[in-house]
């Protein structure tokens, strides 16, 4: 059983707003600045958490051959 497309953008969202809003609050950033470096991080989590299950997918298709 493996993560799917569905899980994977879930993760990734979570993940990359976390770590952004962890990042902008060491930073200092206001609030504005703030909510763009989140809105990036998780768009960029949803990017990731997306491409992984695919190219894993496609790793295991060409293992099997």
């Amino acid at each position: 059983m493996g993560i799917g497309k569905d899980s994977g953008v879930a993760i990734g969202v979570l993940a990359g707003t976390t770590m952004a809003s962890g990042c902008a609050f060491l930073m200092g950033l206001g609030s504005f600045p703030l909510m763009w470096t989140v809105s990036i991080g998780g768009g960029a989590g949803a990017i990731i958490g997306t491409a992984v299950p695919v190219l894993l997918k496609h790793r295991r298709k060409l293992r099997e051959k």
